[in-house]
């Protein structure tokens, strides 16, 4: 092109800026070999990187696009590796750790059978400690320089899965995130002992590696709520985590158990726990048997409030493989004070999800609403037939309101977790 014909030159560097924003990152980065104008448009664009690939080029892709960004902002960098891209990662880590990141940053390393965690260097995101406000890291291993305490002033969520991390770094870490509102710790490789200190901090999602030796919350004056996913709370309860120990603000401790029909969970015998407020269970309903089971599940919980079911049924079932399996619901305290909402996620409407449906509407007295989501497998006429149905015994609430909504992305996101929670142990 003819330098008098290139009239998209002379526009201002703010809105090439902005064309070449909106294009892919690969293309834009293209656009440095147009002319001598155009060599610093795109290192000046923050850069919003989201790359999702288990190949080993992706992490060849990654070092280019950093090499060719210079030192160029970055707003937002997610990227999903193959861990078996050791070599390559080695080599663009070391880039990343020295540039800026003013807002979100997640690495998820997949993991590879024959190749260990991928360690983060040592100075890891020391020029983003003042400006990153969401961080996730997924299969890796920290390793910061003993006795150094990062501080974090604007980091508001931290997700750590599958990472190697000495309890000692991993403290120090959590101190040092001053904003700190969000916590995940999923299996924290070898956590025995959890104090965090944070003073900010509201909600904690917590999946154990190895039993906990100790759990203390002392240190999150302003906690809110703590989910628990797959722990042995009667392991935990009273011995571990005790009610009277917990911050004063606490007001929901939700609970999430693996399969129910599961030969790898045995729930009885089991003494009751009081401070689950929040239940999430998965199942199959298979039989009577595992319904009884839930039921029994649901007399462990006394202060029971928010009951949520995923419904993994992995198909239709003769009706007469539940028989009477119901117990009195007066002996399941959570039903007859506390239990106010219900949702059924995945539901087809099948024998088993019908039956439970409407031993729930029947015997939770202080139910406000119970809702059932749906892929869209349900006719319009259909989804009346079922309200009857589940009400057919009645309600022992009269405030209980019954809704179905359909959810487009359910199914997929059912598949999910079904493939995910039927080898789920709880420890």
């Amino acid at each position: 092109m003819e330098e008098e014909d290139d009239r998209l030159s002379l526009l201002p560097d703010c809105l090439l800026g902005k064309i070449v924003s909106l294009l892919p990152v690969k293309n834009a980065a293209c656009t440095m070999i147009l002319s001598h104008r155009w060599q610093h448009i795109w290192p000046g664009v923050p850069l919003d990187l989201d790359l999702d690939g288990r190949d080993r080029n992706l992490a060849g892709s990654i070092l280019r696009i950093l090499s060719s960004h210079n030192d160029g902002p970055i707003r937002r960098f997610h990227a999903t590796i193959s861990a078996a891209a050791d070599k390559t990662t080695s080599s663009w880590l070391p880039i990343l750790s020295n540039r800026c990141i003013h807002d979100s940053l997640m690495l998820k390393f997949v993991p590879h059978p024959h190749v260990a965690h991928p360690p983060l260097p040592h100075d890891f995101l020391r020029f983003s400690a003042n400006v990153l406000r969401h961080l996730e890291l997924h299969w890796c291993r920290l390793n910061p320089h003993p006795g150094v305490t990062l501080p974090f002033h604007s980091l508001d969520h931290l997700h750590l899965s599958n990472v190697e991390i000495s309890e000692t770094s991993l403290h120090s870490m959590i101190a040092g995130c001053l904003a700190l509102r969000e916590l995940h710790l999923f299996r924290v490789h070898n956590l025995r002992r959890l104090t965090p200190t944070s003073r900010n901090l509201v909600d904690m999602y917590i999946r154990p590696h190895v039993p906990f030796d100790k759990i203390s919350f002392s240190g999150t004056p302003n906690l809110e709520n703590i989910v628990l996913l797959y722990a042995d709370i009667w392991r935990l309860c009273p011995d571990i985590i005790r009610r009277d120990a917990l911050p004063s603000k606490v007001r929901t401790i939700g609970l999430t158990l693996p399969m129910l029909d599961s030969p790898k969970f045995v729930i009885m015998p089991k003494r009751s726990v009081s401070i689950i407020t929040t239940l999430v269970l998965n199942m199959n309903f298979s039989g009577g048997e595992e319904l009884k089971k839930a039921a029994n599940m649901l007399s462990l919980f006394p202060s029971l409030q928010d009951l949520r079911i995923w419904c993994l049924t992995d198909g239709w079932k003769d009706k007469n493989a539940f028989g009477q399996w119901q117990p009195a619901t007066e002996t399941i305290m959570c039903l007859n004070k506390n239990l106010k909402h219900v949702q059924f996620h995945g539901y087809y409407g099948t024998i088993g999800e019908l039956e439970f449906a409407s031993f729930l509407m029947a015997g939770a007295k202080a139910l406000v609403d119970m809702q059932i989501i749906h892929g869209g497998v349900l006719s319009d006429d259909r989804i009346k037939r079922l309200k009857d149905l589940i009400c057919q015994d009645g309600k022992a609430s009269l405030e209980a309101q019954l809704s179905f909504e359909r959810r487009s992305h359910i199914a997929n996101l059912r598949g999910e977790v079904e493939s995910y929670v039927r080898n789920v142990c709880i420890i």
